[in-house]
């Protein structure tokens, strides 16, 4: 452990998805004051089917991290197991239904091994959802651990907080975990031929293609995907496309773009504000890093709401990005020049155009001898957007090391990341 955790710095990420695993596991050895903004888009797999019943943020990413923040002498491999337990994908509707009414009785065994009085808590949130979920609600590949969340969201008659603190508090988790909306959201990216592709996982390729050009532009929109049927078909909205009726409100008889070959109208990009937690804990910030993960749908994704730029130039912090090594699937071969534009456009966007880069990102770390950046680095076109370059050993190196593919690059040493992080971080008292 290095120092008093308890006082560590405050260490704020803009993050999703599951790249920061690790490293939030090594952070709490030596912090547990970092914050963890997490994106609530995601639109994919059993997410899906829980959002198009109950309009709510997607959990299933903050329930991940609060779980890798946990404490492990609460978070068990029991409690671990049963927060991933999802039921089958295939059944009969009452089958799976009878298996969710019997995980609200202390007598099955998943909650074998499990504290007493958090296994109370986490059946009590269960048997919310079971009250106040739709009916009809399809259980088909439901996570539990997301259906937890969803109960305290209903009980609370929406919104995050209330069930966030709590569990927070429960699993004693050594960090703060917040959305970085509180809203019923989806992505969007319109790509550099036009194309406009409606929901988190159509740009990561959850399940489908993914992003076949670069994007020109992401933004955040109120429109769901199977409200134009993209969702079952896996179709793709084209920009400047003509209106349909779309959605469980439409007639059936509407044009769907990959399924009778019509086209849907672009989605209304939707201006919403960052949420006040996430405001209020930008301006804490000792540090501030943008890291590793899913370019657009883990990292710029956060910055999208309206004053998460402002907020990000005003905190006098270092700001630090840690960009992926190997392959993103969404940078298509982007540099990390290339990178570090996309950042500070989205940022200035909100902050102002004039706003100098070292109010908003200083410094990006590579890792030159073990690190393999597909797009390569461009140490000139970051020093003419005035960024610095910090070259340090923070990339795992493979045993027959030399280059590698990029493919198979090292990954990142989660311990040697959280060091130097802890390093650059300026507490202010």
């Amino acid at each position: 452990m290095t120092g008093d955790a308890a006082h560590g710095p405050r260490i704020v990420f803009f993050t999703g998805g599951t790249a920061l695993k690790s490293l939030s596991h090594a952070l709490t050895d030596r912090t547990h004051n970092s914050v963890h903004l997490v994106t609530p888009f995601d639109s994919g797999g059993s997410t899906a089917v829980l959002r198009r019943y109950i309009r709510m943020p997607a959990v299933g990413d903050l329930r991940n991290r609060l779980l890798a923040l946990a404490d492990p002498t609460v978070a068990t491999p029991p409690l671990l197991a049963l927060c991933d337990l999802r039921l089958a994908d295939a059944g009969a509707y009452d089958t799976l239904m009878q298996r969710l009414y019997a995980l609200g009785s202390e007598r099955d065994p998943a909650w074998r091994g499990i504290d007493p009085l958090v296994a109370d808590v986490l059946r009590l949130h269960l048997r919310w959802f079971l009250e106040f979920a739709p009916s009809g609600f399809d259980p088909h590949g439901a996570c539990l651990g997301n259906l937890l969340l969803a109960g305290g969201y209903l009980r609370h008659g929406g919104g995050l907080g209330p069930v966030l603190h709590l569990f927070t508090r429960l699993l004693r988790v050594r960090g703060t975990v917040v959305p970085i909306v509180d809203d019923d959201l989806h992505l969007a990216a319109e790509l550099a031929e036009g194309t406009v592709l409606l929901g988190q996982h159509r740009i990561t390729g959850k399940g489908v293609p993914g992003i076949t050009a670069p994007v020109r532009r992401l933004f955040l929109t109120r429109t769901r995907p199977d409200d134009t049927g993209q969702a079952e078909a896996g179709g793709q909205a084209e920009a400047g496309g003509q209106a349909g009726a779309g959605g469980p409100g439409g007639t059936g008889d509407e044009e769907r773009h990959g399924v009778g070959g019509g086209k849907c109208a672009p989605p209304a990009e939707a201006r919403v504000p960052v949420s006040d937690a996430a405001a209020r804990h930008i301006a804490q910030a000792d540090l501030i890093c943008f890291p590793m993960g899913s370019f657009y749908t883990s990292v710029l994704s956060n910055l999208l709401p309206q004053g998460v730029g402002r907020a990000v130039a005003a905190v006098p912090c270092p700001k630090v990005y840690v960009p992926n090594t190997g392959t993103d699937s969404e940078q298509l071969g982007l540099s990390v020049a290339d990178c570090v534009a996309v950042l500070l456009a989205a940022l200035r966007r909100d902050a102002g155009a004039d706003v100098p880069a070292d109010r908003l990102l200083q410094t990006v770390v590579v890792d030159t001898r073990n690190g393999v950046y597909s797009g390569g680095i461009d140490r000139e076109g970051l020093r003419a957007q005035g960024v610095d370059v910090l070259d340090a050993p923070v990339v795992r190196a493979l045993p027959d090391g030399g280059a590698h593919a990029a493919a198979v690059a090292g990954r990142h040493d989660a311990e040697a990341v959280a060091d130097l992080l802890l390093r650059l971080a300026r507490p202010r008292g």
